[in-house]
């Protein structure tokens, strides 16, 4: 559908150009409001609103109660193509035509005919049967994920006037007891973790994750541009994301979390050293090595891919009798081991880049109650009666 803004007895339109249900070329014409002397521009700006609005005549329906839902949902994820990062439409695709067309289409639901328990029984489906290799359920989390697409699906459709409510606003998701509960090392514990990737592969990005509490996307987008050995600092000002392909791009999860550190010692050196080792590299495999600015490759400069990550680093956790956790508890860790040592909330919040200090205080919140179950328990060891 095309838009463009037409005049007629001294006032202005909005012409738009559509195929009917028979592929036929067809117009119609949108008031504007506006008369045509010096409003030109502020027409044109109602364009893609207009079009939003009436999106729905190329499909040959008459408005939103008469359009499936997941012919709707189809529709919403095309408009979305482009103008979000790839990833975040990658994820869009999976959550849509894996699970909630599969799940909705059989019910030929009008998009205006969905309603709030529609929405409850898809998460509770989803809860207990969600998986599609068919070993149960999703979890909460990634129930959310879900929730916050149907969600955005039907403000779209209530901004364009097909729908009179958001059935998906307000519906609660699943309760789900915590099987893997976040990880907070103490300073000891991340001390032993380090010791366990002493020479390995990942070494230098596990120090690194720890030391600053970066995330994975942040650990696999440091570049060496971003390292200056002479004033000693490091910048974190980009990212490597995978959902279906891998996603290289210039910021980080919010503005907050681009931020300058001090290059410590320890850290220095394992980056100096991995430096020399890429440089040998680079030389080893001559015009087959694929050169770039990243810190974090393989030694034919093949960049690592996120998934890898998390896998190589829960293996060598589980070869050394360490706990399981995830790769994200390292920045928990990074917390927890500021918060032993006294570190206001503020000073944390600025060290791991939160946006706001309600997220770090959620964190401490974590820490203190995991710490007080672990003193509950050695002094219930300690007292117990013989």
């Amino acid at each position: 559908m095309t838009g463009s803004v037409q005049e007629k007895k001294d006032r202005l339109y909005i012409k738009l150009r559509y195929k009917n249900k028979d592929n036929e070329w067809t117009s119609k014409w949108v008031s504007t409001g506006y008369t045509a002397k010096g409003n030109i521009k502020k027409a044109e700006s109602m364009i893609p609103e207009i079009i939003e609005k009436f999106k729905y005549l190329e499909y040959g329906e008459t408005g939103g109660e008469n359009i499936l839902f997941t012919k709707a949902a189809k529709q919403w994820l095309e408009s979305k193509k482009g103008k979000v990062a790839t990833s975040t439409y990658e994820g869009h695709v999976i959550y849509i035509h894996k699970h909630i067309i599969p799940y909705f289409e059989p019910m030929k639901l009008t998009l205006d005919s969905v309603t709030p328990k529609h929405i409850r029984d898809y998460y509770e489906y989803k809860f207990r049967n969600g998986r599609k290799d068919g070993k149960g359920g999703l979890n909460v989390q990634s129930i959310r994920k879900h929730s916050m697409v149907l969600k955005q699906i039907f403000k779209d459709a209530l901004i364009a006037e097909q729908v009179k409510r958001n059935p998906a606003a307000g519906v609660p998701l699943p309760k789900q007891e915590q099987n893997f509960k976040a990880v907070f090392l103490t300073g000891d514990e991340a001390k032993k973790v380090l010791a366990v990737f002493a020479g390995h592969e990942l070494q230098t990005m596990i120090y690194v994750t720890l030391y600053y509490g970066l995330r994975r996307s942040e650990a696999l987008g440091l570049r060496w541009s971003a390292v200056d050995f002479e004033n000693n600092t490091l910048t974190i000002n980009h990212t490597v994301v995978k959902n279906v392909t891998v996603e290289r791009k210039d910021s980080t999860k919010t503005k907050t979390s681009m931020g300058v550190f001090e290059l410590l010692p320890e850290l220095k050196e394992l980056l100096l050293e991995r430096k020399r080792q890429q440089d040998e590299n680079r030389e080893i495999f001559g015009n087959t090595y694929i050169d770039s600015d990243y810190i974090f490759v393989w030694q034919d400069g093949k960049l690592y891919r996120p998934d890898y990550i998390t896998r190589a680093f829960q293996r060598v956790l589980k070869n050394h009798g360490l706990k399981n956790m995830r790769f994200h508890d390292l920045r928990h860790s990074t917390a927890s081991i500021l918060h032993d040592n006294g570190w206001s909330l503020k000073d944390c919040q600025e060290w791991l880049r939160h946006a706001d200090v309600e997220t770090t205080a959620n964190i401490y919140t974590h820490i203190s109650n995991s710490r007080k179950q672990i003193v509950a328990k050695n002094l219930s060891e300690i007292l117990a009666v013989q």
